[in-house]
């Protein structure tokens, strides 16, 4: 399975997720409870309702057992867990097809308020942001499975969204004022697209990246900070894995 294959299954598992959960979750510090929905789930949580759900809508195609997917330990990282491993196609040796770290990314809070933590958690080169490029670099070194990958999702706003979301959520009127302030101080769009092409540039560079990122997108708006999102991703190269490889020409 190729991982545009991959991120498709994520953004359908992500709809029904965001229609069927019954998961509550809410603000730590003032105990606000959020909307129950696909954007309200903390990152983990998201990671094994995906995987759940995968396994309801297409029975059998998950070869690996349900237990040995999510939260896999690294072999060779003290207390560092992979996100989702998985086998799909049979491999000959019985190593695991797929090693994936996934990110969320917000720029819009549970409240309808800015989030600002959406840029460190794709771009930071630092260790102690566990960010996006972080997640690449250690996959690179300490992978496991035969192919390795770095997956993130996020929703996009402008006032057409926030329109939309005032028409299917009016009880949340406060929230997507709020939302709408935080769209029209960045120009009246909030979109994905410009961090995703960074990130894509960053992997391409370092030589990181195995072939052209990955794209899906998908709907869940039963959060009105939900809307439309869109799932990506980029294969991860470990070059002296590669059939072709020689040490002798590294570049």
């Amino acid at each position: 399975m190729e991982l545009q294959d991959i991120v498709n299954r994520y953004a359908e598992a992500a709809e029904y997720i965001d229609l069927e959960t019954d998961v509550e979750r809410a603000n730590p510090r003032t105990g606000e409870v959020y909307h129950v929905s696909f954007k309200s789930l903390a990152e983990t949580k998201a990671v094994d309702a995906i995987d759940a759900m995968w396994a309801l809508l297409h029975p059998g195609e998950l070869i690996t057992p349900a237990d040995e997917r999510v939260g896999v330990k690294y072999p060779k990282v003290a207390r560092a867990k992979c996100d989702h491993v998985f086998t799909v196609d049979a491999t000959d040796d019985g190593s695991a097809e797929w090693g994936l770290e996934v990110k969320k990314i917000e720029f819009i809070g549970n409240n309808g308020g800015a989030n600002d933590f959406g840029v460190g958690k794709m771009l930071s080169p630092y260790l102690k942001d566990r960010g996006l490029l972080h997640d690449a670099a250690r996959l690179r070194q300490y992978g496991f499975t035969k192919r390795v990958g770095v997956i993130g999702y996020a929703f996009g706003y402008d006032e057409a969204s926030c329109d939309e979301a005032l028409t299917l959520h009016p009880e949340a009127a406060t929230t997507i004022a709020a939302m709408k302030v935080v769209v029209r101080r960045n120009g009246g769009t909030l979109y994905p697209r410009p961090l995703i092409e960074f990130t894509d540039a960053i992997l391409g560079l370092r030589g990181y990246s195995k072939g052209p990122r990955v794209e899906t997108a998908f709907t869940a708006f039963r959060s009105p900070t939900g809307g439309h999102g869109v799932f990506f991703g980029w294969e991860i190269r470990r070059p002296w894995l590669e059939a072709d490889y020689d040490e002798r020409h590294p570049w």
